[in-house]
């Protein structure tokens, strides 16, 4: 499970697909039908229809996740950077000076996203979905943590003090601090942290 949880935020092993859409020429795949663009309100999907929709930020996403859990949305955000290893996800932020606050993952009809749309600002239409991070999860993975930290130390000491990186220590004294978490679960009374993500089920460039 602590697994599947730190596959919101580092890159995971896919099966790479190759029906990828690059750039804002590129019909949307919302509005292709059965691999046909759509030409009349008769055979245009329903995503097609929903310019109305309200246009929300990653940011809001992952702060009122609750809200929207299981519902249809708009996130619009600057995308900083799409996953090299399988091209599943994107991590998106409101603007170009924001951090990362929210992941979306392509469905299988995407299959992934291409690298070409890092740096560039992208409307996604998906549903918003959670992750639950238990308090026993943290406990095994903070426990992990310090047993490979404890493993590692004279691996990671060049002799000078320093910090050196080598071939299966590139963690040395990085590993993930979960006080953010368990804080959060302290104040709502809460036994497990939700992680927020949006299952993107087509997408558009707007710059």
């Amino acid at each position: 499970m602590i697994v599947l949880s730190a596959f919101l935020f580092s890159c995971g092993n896919s099966e790479k697909k190759s029906n990828e859409s690059t750039s804002s020429d590129e019909v949307s795949a919302c509005c292709k039908n059965k691999g046909n663009e759509a030409t009349s309100s008769d055979n245009v999907p329903e995503c097609c229809k929903n310019k109305g929709m309200e246009m929300l930020f990653p940011s809001e996403v992952s702060a009122k996740g609750d809200s929207y859990l299981g519902k249809e949305v708009a996130v619009r955000g600057f995308v900083k950077k799409v996953c090299h290893c399988s091209g599943k996800k994107c991590q998106l932020a409101d603007n170009d000076e924001s951090e990362v606050s929210l992941t979306v993952f392509a469905n299988d009809e995407i299959g992934k996203f291409s690298q070409e749309l890092t740096g560039k600002n992208v409307k996604y239409i998906g549903v918003v979905k959670e992750n639950r991070i238990t308090k026993e999860m943290i406990a095994a993975e903070e426990a992990k943590q310090a047993e490979e930290a404890a493993k590692s130390n004279q691996n990671c000491d060049n002799g000078q003090g320093e910090v050196k990186e080598e071939k299966g220590h590139k963690h040395c004294g990085k590993n993930k601090d979960y006080s953010k978490m368990k804080k959060w679960m302290e104040e709502n009374k809460k036994d497990y942290y939700p992680v927020y993500y949006v299952e993107v089920k087509n997408f558009e460039v707007m710059d």
